[in-house]
């Protein structure tokens, strides 16, 4: 139960960074209405604070200090990145919403004004859109990376402080990509969700920003996939057999003459393995096909319907991806900190 919290943490983080860095490239490429990246810049920065809150309750320097398997050394980078991450998406938003031709509304605005201005034989030369980019975008784009920029660290820092609970794989540094890569497929299904919803009700969009989003979904997935391959299996403390020469054993008797209903006590020897439900070969077989095999077809299944304009029905795969690739990332971070139960 200790560790419940920190798993719900990582996943948060990945979510909120991951989320962030998709709609902002989205952004960067005058993919998206306006509307959707001022209300979704509202909700991630919103998420990224709570989750900077999460952070300091369950995931602070001292507390990660008292686990003994974790990287000490980097346990004190932690707040700072995932703090400026929050901070750098306020003037983001603030900027993005002072542009007023932000998104693609802004592009088609640019193309109408130039397609007029070269109709129009008595238009004046300032007639057309300025063919630089304003201060207020460029200065949108400058705080929108630094975001970017301090989300990424915060995975990196993450993913060191953990990296020994799996570090046979050329020193954790599979363990350290999975991070990256899980927060992209996490980040990208949870846009390219809200992104189908807003061909629900703008069925004239082009399908290309979804496309993207659906695409980049997949390549996360793949990326952990492969990571998750090359790595092997999960060795925890809890899976491996006990080596003690001694066990110790505590019997506890109660006095004859008032035996009481219910009153038995049972010590648990040191150095017992931990015992679950499940092994952790099942859940480790539970987590592939709840994170790749069904993400990886309705992946496929998604990207097509959206190439087929069918945005109805890819948004209902995605929703059903949200799912799979959120419950598969909580298995995988508690099969990793297992080991500090």
């Amino acid at each position: 139960m200790l560790t419940l919290p920190l798993v719900l943490f990582i996943v948060m983080c990945e979510i909120a960074v991951g989320a962030f860095t998709v709609m902002f490239a989205l952004d960067w490429r005058n993919l998206v209405k306006r509307n959707f990246l001022v209300l979704y810049g509202i909700i991630y920065v919103a998420f990224a604070a709570l989750t900077y809150l999460f952070q300091q309750s369950f995931s602070t320097p001292s507390l990660l200090n008292t686990f003994v398997p974790l990287d000490k050394a980097w346990t004190g980078y932690e707040t700072l990145p995932m703090l400026l991450f929050v901070l750098f998406m306020l003037p983001y938003n603030l900027f993005l919403w002072l542009d007023k031709n932000a998104g693609v509304d802004g592009k088609e605005r640019a193309a109408a004004l130039s397609q007029k201005g070269g109709d129009d034989e008595d238009a004046t030369p300032t007639t057309p859109a300025r063919s630089g980019p304003s201060a207020v975008r460029i200065l949108r784009l400058l705080s929108g990376s630094l975001a970017t920029l301090a989300g990424l660290a915060t995975i990196f820092v993450l993913a060191m402080i953990f990296r020994p609970l799996e570090s046979a794989n050329l020193g954790g540094a599979f363990t350290v990509a999975s991070f990256f890569a899980a927060a992209l497929a996490l980040g990208g299904v949870m846009t390219a969700m809200w992104l189908g919803h807003w061909y629900l009700v703008t069925p004239a969009l082009s399908e290309k920003p979804l496309q993207l989003a659906t695409t980049l979904v997949l390549i996360g997935v793949f990326a952990e996939l492969l990571l998750a391959l090359a790595a092997g299996p999960i060795t925890t403390p809890a899976s491996q057999p006990s080596t003690a020469s001694s066990t110790t054993h505590t019997t506890v008797v109660a006095p004859a003459s008032t035996p009481a209903p219910n009153s038995t006590v049972t010590v648990k020897p040191a150095g017992a393995p931990v015992i679950t439900p499940l092994g952790t070969n099942a859940i480790g077989w539970l987590r592939i096909l709840v994170s790749f095999v069904i993400p990886i077809a309705l992946g496929a299944l998604a990207w097509k319907l959206v190439r087929d304009r069918s945005f109805q029905s890819a948004t209902g795969m995605l929703y059903l991806i949200v799912v799979c690739v959120i419950a598969g990332e909580v298995i995988a971070r508690g099969l990793l900190l297992i080991g500090l139960a």
